[in-house]
């Protein structure tokens, strides 16, 4: 476990948040700087205006560096979007001499034999995040080094992204004046925000319903096993009151986050709210079961998109730890009744990242306080260069330390 500082980034499609973060003397992660910043240059997860992004990146980072009382040079960043993609690919090495002991470079060796998988020009890896290592056909094993065999066989999930959209979150931080150390699958971060030990290891989901986009990803047996990110968020829940009540999106997204219910027939027919139409002078009544129906059709929309990517994963079925609900529209009244009546059988609650037996900052920071977490908890013979270079895209990392600490 790190005792030193982790400064992290994460981009998201309605705000920058930027946070540092260590490990305290009693082993709690102690938040020293969290700050936000409104954006508008990150669309849907991927980088659409880089001066709007740079900028937003600035700001949330000043912010911090004053809490903070010193410069932040280099970031790990969190990124998301449909562009990115992760793949499990398997790999083996023979050990010779059979049934000697298994070193740090046999491991090594057995990583970068599953990461030797052809790639389009267009597309490059960023994570190579080993999930399971078999010795002899015996599964299951956490740390093979030390341990004696013959044959050594790793389970690593692979994460992709297309070149383009990954060269503008670096001009983007570039133009900040600072640096990307790291970039981390954002629905991981979610996950190693809001998730317990006992659920990354039962297996479990992940949902951050965000403004753009809605991540998702599938834990099992300790370490990501599938992810997904939806194109589909809570701005189109805006959206959709603003054009059907005749509204403007500061007007629909005050009525969504004040009077919104993600489930429509928890609010009560009688009830009422006040909505200013453009055009009109003076707020009229509406029936709040009609915003409300409003609003949870999208949502059943992105519960039923979730739905399909568990289906997707193969996992269904085997997620004992059912589904954790974050990002801004978790916040949403009703969402975790509307995810359950959606999502059959499984366990649903929202969570919030625990630091230091506290909630911090709510859903805000799930994906920073992961970030935070997934770059402290990088011990020396996890984090390290896969084929000989200092390029960060070549490091690779278990999850494993998370989990176990």
């Amino acid at each position: 476990m790190s005792s030193e500082l982790a400064t992290v980034l994460d981009l998201g499609s309605t705000k920058i948040a930027c946070l540092a973060a260590c490990y305290g003397k009693s082993g709690a992660l102690d938040i020293r700087a969290a700050a936000t910043a409104e954006c508008k240059g990150v669309r849907r997860g991927v980088v659409a205006d880089l001066d709007e992004t740079s900028a937003a990146i600035t700001v949330a980072i000043q912010r911090a560096e004053q809490q903070l009382g010193e410069d932040i040079g280099s970031l790990v960043v969190g990124i998301a979007g449909s562009h990115l993609e992760g793949v499990n690919a398997q790999g083996f090495v023979p050990i010779y001499p059979r049934s000697r002991t298994i070193t740090r470079e046999d491991v090594l060796q057995v990583i970068n034999h599953s990461r030797q998988v052809v790639l389009p020009p267009d597309r490059e890896q960023i994570e190579a995040i080993p999930r399971e290592f078999r010795i002899d056909g015996q599964r299951g094993i956490q740390r093979p080094i030390g341990m004696s065999g013959g044959r050594l066989e790793v389970v690593t999930y692979l994460v992709t992204g297309q070149t383009t959209h990954l060269q503008n979150v670096e001009k983007a931080v570039s133009m900040a004046g600072r640096q990307v150390e790291q970039m981390v699958l954002q629905p991981l971060a979610s996950g190693l925000g809001v998730l317990t030990a006992e659920e990354l290891d039962l297996g479990v989901v992940v949902a951050d319903v965000g403004g753009g986009t809605t991540d998702v990803a599938v834990f099992s047996g300790g370490s990501i096993a599938f992810s997904a990110s939806l194109p589909i968020g809570g701005q189109l829940v805006t959206s959709d009151l603003s054009k059907l009540l005749k509204t403007s999106p500061d007007e629909a997204e005050r009525l969504k986050t004040e009077a919104g219910c993600a489930l429509a027939r928890l609010v009560g027919e009688k009830e009422s709210v006040t909505v200013t139409q453009l055009g009109q002078a003076e707020a009229r009544p509406l029936q709040r079961r009609v915003l409300c129906e409003i609003i949870e059709s999208r949502m059943r929309e992105i519960a039923k998109m979730v739905w399909q990517q568990i289906e997707r994963s193969g996992l269904n079925g085997m997620l004992p730890g059912g589904i954790v609900l974050t990002g801004g529209g978790s916040r949403l009244s009703g969402s975790a009744d509307l995810f359950g009546d959606v999502l059959k059988n499984m366990r649903v609650r929202v969570g919030e990242p625990d630091v230091d037996g506290k909630a911090h900052g709510g859903y805000s920071f799930a994906t920073a306080v992961g970030l935070a977490r997934y770059a402290l908890d990088s011990f020396e013979d996890e984090l390290v260069p896969a084929s000989g270079v200092t390029d960060w895209k070549q490091k690779i990392r278990t999850l494993w330390s998370v989990i176990r600490t």
